[in-house]
Parts: C-alpha cells; sequence; structure tokens
C-alpha cells in the first residue's frame, strides 16, 4: 500500500488543511486546546483557555510556528476564550510591508533610501556654493534653536531668529515652565490616545528633563548650556528631527510631505557641523571664535564665552564638539538601523518573541529559587 503523505510536508508546501492540522496538533502537544482556520494567508487561532500571559503565550506560539516553517503566513489572530467570554486578542503582521505611497511611513522602500539621499542632498548642498547660500539660514535657526531649547526646558522666554540671535530673558517666566509642560501634557494624552509608546515616552522624558532644569539646576550650569547649546543643537536637533523622519506622529500632528523636506534641512546641518568640528580636530580649520557679526574678534561670541567665561580649554572646546558630533552619527546610524529592522515584520517578531520568552524563563527561574 502506499504511504501517506506527511502532514507537516504537506503543510510547510502550502496546502491549508495541513497546517490546521499540524498546527492544531502541535498546540494541543503543548497542552493547549484551540480551534483554528486558515484562508488567504490568515491563521486564526481560538485558545480556549490560556494559563499563561497573553504576551507570552503569543511569543510562544510564534516561535512554535517559526519552527515549524509554516508557509503562506501573512497575518495571525489569535483569540483566547474562558467558555464564551473573550479574554484577549492579539494580532501579529508578518512579511515586510512594501507600499508604494512616496510619502508613507510604513513603506520599506522609503525608509531604506530616505537617510542616503538625504545625506547626498547634504553633501551637495555644503559643496555648492549656490545651495549654501540657500540652506545657511537655515542653519543658523538650528544653531539658535539650540541656544533656545536650553532657555525653555530652563523657565526662560527665548526668541530665536534666523540671522544669528537668540534673545532670552534674565529672569524665569512660570508661564514658560506651565506652557511647556501643558504642550508636553498634550503630547503624552496624543500619545495615549493612540496607543504610541514612543511619544508617551519622550513626553515623560522631556518633562522630568524640563523640571530637572527649571528647578534644580545650578544658575552657572544653565548659563553654560545657553552658551554650549548653539552648536550643540546643530548637533542635537539635527539628530532629534532625522529621528522622527522615522516616527509615526498622531493623526493631527501628522506631517507626511514635510518631513522629507526637515529631513534634508537636518541631514545637510549635520553634515556640515559634523565635518567643519572633524576638521578642526585634525587641524584643517580653527575653532570658530567670535560672532556672525561681529567677527572673530567679539569676545561675545559662544566659543569665546566658553573659553573666558566658564574655563574651558581650545582643545576642551574641540573634544567635545567632536565627541557629541560622533555621538550623533552613530545615533542616527543607530535610528536607521533600527527603524529598517522594524519594518520587516518577521524579524522584529522573532527578536520580541524571543526577548518575552527569556524574560519569562528568568522570572520562573527566579520564582523557583
Amino acid at each position: 500500500m502506499p504511504s501517506q503523505p506527511d502532514p507537516l510536508a504537506l503543510a510547510q508546501a502550502g496546502h491549508a488543511k495541513a497546517i490546521v492540522q499540524v498546527v492544531r496538533a502541535e498546540l494541543r502537544r503543548q497542552g493547549w486546546c484551540a480551534q483554528l482556520s486558515f484562508t488567504d494567508e490568515l491563521l486564526h487561532i481560538q485558545l480556549l483557555g490560556s494559563p499563561l500571559p497573553p504576551h507570552v503565550t503569543t511569543a510562544q506560539i510564534w516561535q512554535m510556528l517559526k519552527r515549524l516553517r509554516i508557509p503562506r503566513l501573512g497575518q495571525i489572530e489569535i483569540q483566547a476564550y474562558q467558555g464564551a467570554q473573550l479574554l484577549w486578542q492579539r494580532s501579529l503582521r508578518l512579511g515586510s510591508r512594501r507600499r508604494t505611497d512616496r510619502f508613507a511611513f510604513d513603506s520599506l522602500t522609503v525608509n531604506i533610501w530616505a537617510l542616503p539621499m538625504a545625506f547626498g542632498v547634504a553633501l551637495m548642498v555644503n559643496t555648492i556654493s549656490l545651495l549654501q547660500l540657500f540652506h545657511l539660514p537655515w542653519h543658523i535657526w538650528i544653531h539658535e534653536l539650540g541656544h533656545a531649547t536650553i532657555a525653555w526646558w530652563s523657565g526662560y522666554r527665548a526668541l530665536p531668529l534666523p540671522f544669528g540671535w537668540t534673545s532670552i530673558s534674565l529672569q524665569q517666566d512660570p508661564f514658560v515652565y506651565f506652557g511647556i509642560l501643558f504642550l508636553l501634557s498634550l503630547l503624552f494624552w496624543s500619545g495615549w490616545k493612540e496607543r504610541i509608546l514612543w511619544l508617551k515616552g519622550l513626553a515623560i522624558l522631556l518633562a522630568l528633563l524640563q523640571f530637572y532644569m527649571t528647578w534644580i539646576m545650578p544658575k552657572p550650569m544653565k548659563e553654560m548650556l545657553f552658551v554650549f547649546g548653539g552648536v550643540g543643537g546643530e548637533f542635537y536637533l539635527s539628530t532629534f528631527l532625522i529621528a522622527c523622519f522615522y516616527c509615526r506622529f498622531p493623526d493631527r500632528w501628522r506631517w507626511d510631505f514635510w518631513r522629507f523636506v526637515v529631513l534634508g534641512i537636518a541631514a545637510s546641518s549635520l553634515w556640515k557641523s559634523f565635518w567643519q568640528w572633524h576638521g578642526i580636530q585634525l587641524g584643517l580649520a580653527e575653532i570658530p571664535w567670535g560672532t556672525l557679526f561681529g567677527g572673530q574678534g567679539d569676545t561675545g561670541g559662544d566659543m569665546n564665552r566658553l573659553n573666558y567665561d566658564f574655563g574651558w580649554s581650545a582643545d576642551q572646546i574641540i573634544q567635545t564638539y567632536s565627541w557629541l558630533g560622533n555621538l550623533c552619527v552613530l545615533l542616527v546610524i543607530g535610528v536607521y538601523g533600527f527603524f529598517l529592522l522594524r519594518m520587516n515584520n518577521e524579524i522584529w517578531l522573532d527578536l520580541q518573541t524571543r526577548w518575552i520568552l527569556w524574560i519569562n524563563d528568568v522570572r520562573g527561574s527566579g520564582k523557583r529559587h
């Protein structure tokens, strides 16, 4: 008599009935009773009770399906019931998302090529004189915003202007503190409402930083950061804006098209500042003493004040800004790699589930001991 075909081989070949049969048998072997269906690349799993937390159960099921090498899975819907009551449900989308929308946040093509192209544009902007003149006001504005953000987060009024000047009040203003805190509350609320975890975390982090800088940080430290924040802002604000390109904002704050414009400006500013201080570190250029209007002889420049007012040596100035530039470039590369990885749902899901199961095993070991 001819031998019966192996159900696992049939399942791995993509036969729908065999996929349901194999997955049901594997779930039963692990002590789970379930009803399954598989249609149009959607695997629907209804668990009849689940003693483990939802995230652990979902992680175990994903690792099981990965081990079985089940093909044609585009989406997995998992529901857990206690009798007729739905306890919880999870949805897993698989495969790399390849949307054709040029402005889509989850377009793999856009997210692969946007940053390399932005730095290609940055290279041209910082090489061609006409483009340098066009970009210079934006670069100066980012510099002045660097001063202003330190002032705002320290409770001072500040007005950054794109021609090389930032007006900062002499006294703290409670309106600044509570106004920014109110905006951060709106940021947190929007993230909570639309379940955007990174936005909630950012709002909390910025609120804690604002509290420390306004009420705890010594005034001499604030004054030093006001001065440092100009060139510092060229690095950290540019890096922040580049990172925001890959972050989904709440619907009312979406900036689908304009994020490309901001990416080009931020990448050009980061490139300009990084290579400027890289050249200074190598001895190919001098520290930018003085001011935009007064020239190198103006002792009110940021570098002059760091040197005269706060005792920074020339080497300390160079090393600090060079280190900050290196850190920001590494952060940009890290953000780029992270979001490319995040775009591949299967790889990202595999990392998540491995982490969840590892944490669960560690907790289980701790309880046994």
